[in-house]
């Protein structure tokens, strides 16, 4: 009788260890679910625009609703709030923007939003309370929070055209300034009697080596800011004083 007991009680610890150790994993905040952001539910709303290429996109009400059980990511009214709803534990995965695109039948990510992708029709941002954000489908929404996403066309920087003249042995201009980031064309005239080019090295960019008279242009982009140095290849040139300096701001 006394061993039956003892067994019993065995096997009774055994089974609250094991129910313990599991409810310990599944509570866990480094479990494989993901970070905990709340134990007890959550009642937040997010307030959710979609603009593109310069239209307001509604977002209908009632999705998540359709059918039960309602999702806890939903909308009530055609607001444009987002409605995080849960009675459970809430983990950083349960609300990131991309789950509730998932409930909704949308794409979006980094790189589309519904049907409009990254490329020659437009570029894609997102705006979380006024600041530039790159999570996009990752964030984790939060009380409170304001988020944009914006589908634009592409900004189309304009060509800066600078005419550059050659001599012996000088540029003119020999200063030339320009902001970062500006698409350059530099139009480079020969008016001296033997042939000259134009070398950025720096920038891995040249002109053909023309003879009198003779013009050529070479096209660039001067990404980062800094000092570039340019100069008249030919041998001797550059020290007889055939250099100059594009300054990138």
């Amino acid at each position: 009788m006394k061993g039956k007991f003892i067994a019993i009680l065995v096997v009774s610890v055994g089974v609250f260890i094991v129910g313990w150790f599991i409810f310990s994993k599944l509570s866990s905040p480094n479990s494989s679910s993901g970070e905990i952001i709340a134990q007890n539910g959550i009642h937040w709303h997010t307030e959710l625009n979609i603009n593109i290429l310069g239209q307001a996109q509604d977002i209908p009400a009632g999705i998540g609703l359709e059918k039960l059980p309602h999702q806890p990511l939903h909308t009530h009214d055609s607001d444009n709030i987002i409605h995080s709803e849960f009675s459970r534990i809430v983990r950083k995965d349960d609300i990131r923007l991309g789950e509730f695109f998932k409930i909704w039948g949308k794409q979006f990510n980094k790189n589309c939003i519904f049907d409009k992708c990254l490329g020659l029709e437009g570029q894609l941002k997102m705006l979380v309370n006024g600041k530039e954000n790159n999570d996009f489908e990752n964030y984790i929404m939060k009380d409170g929070d304001k988020i944009e996403i914006i589908f634009e066309k592409p900004v189309l920087s304009e060509v800066k055209e600078i005419a550059v003249t050659g001599a012996e042995f000088s540029f003119e201009p020999s200063q030339i300034s320009v902001k970062a980031g500006d698409k350059v064309k530099i139009i480079f005239k020969n008016q001296g009697s033997t042939p000259h080019n134009l070398v950025i090295e720096d920038l891995g960019v040249r002109t053909k080596t023309i003879g009198k008279g003779q013009t050529d242009a070479i096209e660039f982009t001067a990404s980062a800011p800094g000092n570039y140095s340019f100069d008249c290849s030919l041998p001797g040139h550059k020290e007889a004083g055939m250099k100059g300096v594009l300054k990138a701001e």
